[in-house]
């Protein structure tokens, strides 16, 4: 899901200069192409950073009132909730002005040293730990507006089938999987801005397409190419987080075998960012070529989606930590799945006959936990998007205007 992001990222921070690019002869176009240019690299940190400023202004108050309080609070290492992973988060103060403070001065560091000098190796942040990609996200973004500037005088065809293939590429297999993922969703913006300008595109691939291309020639090949794009980025996207084991994942681990050498595990690092890269592009690459899927992700369910998107980014590890966990904890002790996780047996314990019943019981609450937290967490997102993320876009184009 983060590899997907990054390259719908790449595409959408350059689908509008690669139009303009399109028609780059005159002194208006290259005007307005620096002029978008300019606009977006001054605007962008602080898009990035107000509505996170908001995310940590929720859990100063979730961690005041107690609710993350489930879960044992760990500084030095990730918990673990009876074998699910859990991420650091913000400890409780011992008063809602010393919370505050904790967790202005954890922003601080955050916004200042990590994201916008990129410095995350000597301090983590703890108030929110899942807005690790968002200094990625600052940092490549930069790339992406460098990128566009420094090949805008190239020809597109020295672009698209040369530069930015190379920067995949390498990219990839040297472990800088980010950028090769911005410069993918670069590459793919060029492709679907071609493509839009062909009147054959919705038939592109099929039988009924008059353009004598190579799609046209071969619809069927191109139509099960298409497909098996897609199939097999969903397989390779699926690789696991963690080392798999032979018996536990199907045909991972010898793609493990395959991984490029700098793609080891250490902290944070491993063959899943490169597979889930790999694996990204051949999804987001297909669907490029697929008009039909295209009209799915536009109907009105997922552009509403796509609005709070950011919000649900920014508000879901929060109320993962605190109503998720505390709820799930609370419906596996009245059905008695707690007795699975028990280190040590005990008279009172499930026999093995009673364990396939638990397990069962394990599946139904889970789900049923996962229901009424997505519910409420995309509640909360929308209510968040309406509260900080839209005014701080607004409020981001107000300041530039004031300075232009």
């Amino acid at each position: 899901m983060v590899a997907i992001f990054f390259i719908i990222s790449g595409f959408a921070l350059s689908i509008k200069s690669v139009k303009t690019l399109k028609g780059l002869t005159s002194f208006e176009n290259g005007h307005a192409l620096s002029k978008d240019l300019a606009s977006s690299v001054c605007r962008r940190y602080l898009r990035l950073v107000l509505p996170c400023a908001g995310s940590f202004l929720m859990v100063g108050l979730f961690a005041s009132a107690g609710w993350f309080e489930a879960v044992p609070y760990n500084r030095e290492n990730e918990t673990w909730l009876r074998g699910g992973m859990i991420s650091p988060r913000a400890p409780m103060q011992e008063s809602f002005y010393k919370q505050a403070i904790w967790v202005l001065g954890d922003y601080y560091k955050y916004a200042v040293d990590v994201v916008l000098f990129n410095d995350s190796i000597g301090y983590r942040w703890e108030t929110n730990s899942h807005l690790w990609t968002i200094p990625m996200e600052f940092r490549e973004s930069l790339y992406v507006f460098l990128m566009i500037l420094g090949l805008s005088n190239f020809k597109r065809w020295a672009r698209v089938r040369l530069v930015l293939p190379l920067c995949v590429v390498i990219g990839l297999y040297n472990g800088s999987w980010q950028f090769a993922l911005f410069m993918l969703g670069f590459l793919l913006a060029e492709i679907h801005a071609t493509l839009e300008d062909d009147e054959n595109y919705l038939s592109l691939g099929t039988p009924n397409g008059t353009k004598k291309s190579v799609y046209d020639r071969h619809p069927r090949v191109f139509s099960f190419l298409k497909v098996t794009a897609l199939t097999v980025g969903l397989y390779l996207g699926s690789y696991p987080i963690r080392a798999p084991l032979p018996h536990e994942a199907s045909g991972f681990s010898l793609l493990t075998a395959w991984t490029p050498p700098s793609h080891v595990y250490t902290e944070n690092h491993g063959p899943v960012y490169f597979w889930a890269g790999v694996g990204a592009g051949m999804i987001v690459a297909s669907i490029v070529f697929l008009p039909v899927i295209q009209k799915l992700l536009c109907s009105g369910v997922c552009q509403y989606l796509g609005r709070i998107s950011f919000s649900l980014y920014l508000v879901h590890g929060p109320l993962l930590q605190s109503l998720g966990y505390s709820l799930l904890l609370a419906t596996w002790g009245v059905v008695g799945v707690g007795k699975l996780f028990d280190s040590e047996r005990s008279p009172n314990d499930p026999t093995d006959k009673d364990v396939q019943n638990l397990e069962n019981w394990k599946i139904v609450t889970t789900w049923f936990v996962f229901a009424i937290n997505t519910t409420v967490t995309i509640w909360v997102s929308d209510i968040f998007w309406r509260a900080f993320d839209a005014p701080s876009v607004k409020f981001t184009r107000w300041l530039e205007k004031k300075f232009i």
